[in-house]
């Protein structure tokens, strides 16, 4: 084994990379990797792209070979090309030279199934070839300088790394269908793509814009801090503390809660939850404040840091399997988690020519409950194109559904998305601004007439609790940890995180689905995706080619849900709009 993974071939003239093509083109699978003189494609270039086969590496100096047009043909198809977190080197290959590896098993991501949400093990490839081949890899190499002359043991270090890759993913391949995983590990690769370009082509910020909010949002949080403070009597002395102001520390649960006390308010503690309850002024001006403070201080601050000053526009991060649902999770910023108010998400613009098609799914895990429950009334809805909201409110609240009130859907859909979420009668009751009781009440309204839900999310979180194990329709795996030694307040967070699994899980799998088919069907278009917010994609495009945009979006979005759910029909939203808004 040493041996194979050590031995190797430095190519640094073009000529020999046809040759190189000829070998691999007949490979099973081909182990990928490169090195480069920086973490991201915009500030570095690849210096080496090693190629395994089982006889043998070739490590490919891209700075003496300069152009790598020979191998483009086979690095795009033919043989499995595995790799080690291949949106890395797909981003660079990708931006730098034109090619856009494919098939790909990433053994990173295989890794990252097995183990069925369970985040604690590194996923890094020298750990990973350690758990599943007890193979050693010093990855010291890695932080040396790569744009200068390479030593003997760097070239031996990056064939290394790309040599292991083939039997790691030998083995990785075999857990993967001995867990029934191989379909879900199908969606993941094949989405890779169209993530990794989605980073590359980045999103848009009006900073003249955002600037103009974050100081009206600043105006709104210092008007909010002035509202909070006159509801509390004055002290017999000022405390000059960092916060809401002179008098008030927002960072202290033990002040805020003194301060309610002098209104006659007994606070158990300071969650959003607890203040939604009290009524009084007081706690409105404090949501506000703390709502307020965050927009700040997450969002307007820093967002236009973040802007790459060579293409002016925004690179998120977007993590493919570190959420155990399977739901994207998105870092450097968060693009995901922008507020929903129109004023933020009107910031995101398109560039000049172009504009922004903005696709989402309606109501996609209420129609995977529908799926997994089979309950013939949630069914029904979704198969005659209803109002479920509607629906729901006319029976429990013994109305007829043109009857039904604002209020009434309003409360509906609260409870409908509550309860798949395994949220109780306290959480509801906050949400619903009424007591316990009336909570309570309306969930056993609820469930009489959903019967089939109740039994689905209750057998949900009993399987969890007695097999530790559950998946998605697509077969994602999620590996719950020993209950035994659980509280109740423990295992009722579990119960809870059980019964919403297999929804959200199956609407990630149905999100990566859309992600390849939405990349797929815009292909030879000047459109490209840059945003994907769980059940909702922003792509951007020329101007006249919006409608034509619009219409592939829904029909690859709509595929992907045909993929998953066989019961039960989605339904696609698209909006075109030069601001991200609907």
């Amino acid at each position: 084994m040493e041996e194979r993974l050590t031995s190797h071939t430095l190519i640094e003239d073009f000529a020999d990379l046809a040759r190189i093509a000829k070998i691999l083109e007949v490979a099973e699978a081909v182990g990928v990797d490169t090195e480069t003189t920086a973490l991201s494609p915009r500030d570095g270039r690849v210096r080496l792209l090693q190629l395994a086969t089982p006889d043998e590496t070739f490590v490919v100096d891209v700075f003496e070979t300069g152009d790598l047009s020979p191998l483009k043909e086979v690095l795009e198809s033919g043989p499995v090309k595995a790799l080690h977190n291949s949106k890395f080197d797909y981003s660079f290959l990708r931006a730098e030279h034109g090619i856009s590896l494919s098939p790909i098993f990433d053994t990173m991501l295989a890794a990252q199934l097995l183990a069925g949400g369970d985040q604690t093990p590194s996923f890094s490839l020298e750990a990973v070839a350690n758990r599943y081949m007890d193979v050693e890899l010093d990855k010291s190499a890695r932080r040396e300088d790569w744009s200068g002359k390479l030593s003997e043991a760097q070239i031996e270090y990056a064939a290394r790394d790309a040599a292991v890759l083939l039997p790691l993913r030998e083995r990785l391949q075999e857990d993967l269908e001995e867990e029934k995983l191989g379909a879900v590990s199908k969606i993941e690769f094949r989405a890779v793509a169209a993530i990794a370009e989605m980073e590359l082509a980045g999103i848009k910020l009006d900073v003249g814009k955002w600037k103009e909010l974050e100081l009206t949002v600043r105006e709104r949080r210092d008007e909010a801090a002035l509202a909070l403070e006159a509801q509390f009597p004055q002290p017999e002395g000022i405390l000059p503390l960092e916060g809401l102001g002179p008098r008030l520390n927002l960072n202290s649960p033990k002040q805020i809660m003194d301060a309610f006390r002098t209104l006659g308010i007994e606070l158990s503690d300071t969650k959003v939850w607890t203040l939604l309850k009290v009524d009084h002024p007081a706690a409105r001006a404090l949501l506000d404040y703390r709502e307020l403070q965050k927009k700040l201080g997450t969002y307007l601050e820093p967002y236009p840091g973040f802007i790459h000053k060579e293409t002016g526009r925004i690179h998120a991060n977007f993590l493919q399997c570190r959420v155990p649902t399977g739901r994207l999770a998105c870092t450097n910023p968060n693009v995901q988690q922008i507020p929903h108010e129109d004023e933020f998400r009107s910031c995101f613009v398109a560039e000049q020519g172009n504009t922004l098609v903005i696709a989402d799914y309606s109501q996609v895990e209420l129609r995977i409950l529908a799926e997994v429950s089979d309950d013939p009334a949630f069914v029904r809805a979704f198969r005659e194109g209803e109002d479920l909201h509607r629906v729901t409110a006319a029976s429990m609240f013994g109305v007829g559904r043109d009857e039904v009130t604002k209020e009434q859907r309003s409360a509906a859909k609260r409870i409908n998305f509550g309860l798949m979420y395994g949220r109780g009668a306290r959480s509801l009751s906050a949400q619903l601004g009424t007591d316990d009781e009336r909570a309570r009440t309306l969930i056993d309204e609820y469930f009489a007439n959903y019967p089939k839900v109740q039994r689905f999310l209750q057998s949900t979180a009993n399987r969890a609790m007695k097999t530790r194990t559950l998946r998605t329709l697509s077969g994602r795996v999620r590996k719950f940890g020993d209950t035994s030694g659980l509280g109740s307040q423990d295992k009722g967070a579990m119960r809870r995180e059980a019964m919403n699994f297999p929804i959200q899980g199956a609407s990630a799998d149905i999100a990566k689905v859309a992600l390849a088919y939405i990349r797929r069907d815009l292909e030879g278009l000047d459109a490209r995706l840059i945003n994907s917010i769980h059940d909702e994609f922003v792509v951007e495009c020329k101007e006249d080619i919006a409608g034509e945009v619009a219409e592939k979006m829904k029909f690859a979005m709509n595929e992907a849900g045909a993929a998953i759910l066989k019961k039960v029909p989605t339904e696609v939203e698209v909006a075109i709009s030069r601001e991200w808004r609907k």
